[in-house]
């Protein structure tokens, strides 16, 4: 696979962005909302994934609702998935900048050309990964303040240093000498979701990067703190829609940067 056409993860605090081939799956539902980006040419969305003869409309970008049983085809040409979470400020900002609304999906961003280009360069690795997080979260209204806060930063290292641990709200609020209740607060500003959110997203995160880097799947389930590998499976499956094995078809080494 050449460097343009290899798929690669970047992680991005409470989402994560997949580039590269499509995943070829049959009709399914994500815990997590998705906006799709055909990057080389448009994709097909089933309006009625349940009905075997259901039409499919074709668009370059579709944002995919959580729960929502959903089918794409793509015919060829390169993918960009950005999974965002169903609890946070994310899809708040997504939904209002796509053009057309369903019950399942709404469709065409405003700012598709532009998404295309940065995605394309972050695919092509003409755009590092830091500064194409900065131009899509300036871009889609997604991301982090541009003052993070000291105490919150702090927080998030050490969550994602020690993901095997629970976390508990006392402990980080504690450490970071504030209330739990000033802590919670400061810490849904900062993210865009609330703690317990993402504490999953944090491990899901360790545990796909440590499989890029060779563990198996039980040994990146439990440095993840999951307890075993059919857990963090189920899990993945129920957030993203897919097996942890099918992204890893689509991934070769060192192309997950979480």
């Amino acid at each position: 696979m050449s460097e343009t056409a290899a798929a690669k993860l970047i992680g991005w605090g409470a989402r994560v962005l997949y580039l590269g081939p499509a995943f070829g799956l049959t009709p399914h539902r994500n815990a997590t909302a998705v906006l799709a980006i055909g990057l080389d040419g448009p994709l097909e969305v089933a309006d009625d994934p349940a009905d075997r003869m259901t039409q499919y409309r074709a668009a370059r970008s579709v944002l995919i609702l959580p729960n929502s049983l959903h089918h794409l085809r793509i015919e060829r040409g390169r993918m960009a998935f950005l999974y965002v979470d169903p609890f946070g400020r994310d899809l708040r900002a997504l939904i209002p900048r796509m053009t057309a609304t369903t019950p399942r999906a709404a469709f065409d961003l405003r700012e598709e050309p532009t998404a295309i280009e940065i995605l394309t360069g972050l695919a092509e690795n003409r755009i590092a990964a830091a500064e194409g997080r900065a131009s899509l979260g300036g871009l889609l209204g997604i991301g982090g303040r541009a003052s993070p806060n000291a105490r919150i930063a702090a927080a998030l290292r050490h969550m994602r240093d020690e993901p095997h641990r629970a976390h508990r709200l006392t402990s980080l609020a504690a450490r970071a000498g504030l209330s739990p209740s000033r802590f919670l607060h400061l810490f849904k500003a900062e993210t865009g979701v609330p703690l317990r959110r993402y504490r999953i997203w944090n491990r899901m995160g360790a545990a796909v990067r440590a499989s890029g880097e060779g563990a198996s799947l039980t040994e990146a389930a439990h440095a993840a703190g999951f307890a075993n590998s059919a857990h963090f499976a189920s899990a993945f499956r129920d957030m993203f829609g897919m097996m942890p094995s099918d992204l890893a078809k689509a991934l070769r080494p060192g192309a997950i940067q979480v």
